[in-house]
């Protein structure tokens, strides 16, 4: 293992990850299990404006390149096809995650941290993982993730010629970038959670909690 990722894995072993595509419930679960348990979040998403704002074009190509001030509306949701979008998407999420990496280093190394987000790919985190019960990613199915964008009025608003198409791409983005976590969870031998709809938030979080097993209760970090 390179030393910066052993470094790296032992400065963020207090952290719990959680991640997945979007639609799975991925924030409400961490949420609920922090307060539960007192522990602090980092919410992946939340960090985007900033992520954004420290974004340089040399050592952050894809993040840079998607840009709001570069990349309109109408271009990101319509002027490439899913699989384009989903690959542009991984590759500006990954660049993302290693600054969600600097992020985390500043905070509190205790309580514990449940970090999550759509950018913690299984191949991402692995390096940082000492036990693999340290994450878990939340997938939802496709029937789900549709109901999830009708009820959470995704790109409603948004300036688009095509409504309809937009969310149809948003929708296959995204089932793509599931495929790829899944993909990744088998091959590494990580836990991924299908999210259908049977069971509530509660149940969900319940399972997670289970995952994490005494993670949860222990304080966090115990020293290099």
């Amino acid at each position: 293992m390179p030393t910066i990722e052993r470094d790296r894995r032992r400065a963020l072993a207090h952290v719990l990850w959680i991640g997945g595509p979007p639609d799975g419930g991925k924030t409400s679960i961490a949420q609920l299990l922090a307060q539960r348990h007192g522990l602090q979040t980092y919410h992946f998403d939340r960090y985007e404006p900033d992520h954004f704002a420290r974004a340089d074009p040399e050592r952050h190509p894809a993040l840079h390149a998607v840009h709001p001030d570069r990349l309109d509306a109408e271009a990101r949701w319509l002027g490439r096809s899913p699989e384009v979008m989903a690959r542009e998407t991984i590759a500006c999420w990954t660049e993302r995650a290693v600054m969600a990496f600097d992020d985390l280093l500043v905070l509190p190394m205790t309580p514990r941290i449940i970090a999550e987000g759509p950018g913690f790919f299984p191949v991402t985190i692995a390096p940082l993982l000492d036990e693999p019960r340290r994450a878990v990613w939340l997938v939802p199915t496709e029937r789900f993730k549709r109901a999830s964008v009708a009820q959470r009025g995704k790109l409603a608003g948004v300036p688009v010629s095509d409504p309809a198409r937009a969310r149809e791409n948003l929708i296959a983005r995204d089932l793509l970038l599931g495929q790829t976590i899944e993909d990744g969870c088998r091959s590494l031998g990580l836990t991924l959670l299908r999210v259908d709809g049977t069971r509530d938030l509660a149940a969900m979080a319940e399972r997670v909690a289970a995952h994490f097993g005494p993670f949860l209760e222990s304080p966090g970090w115990a020293g290099r």
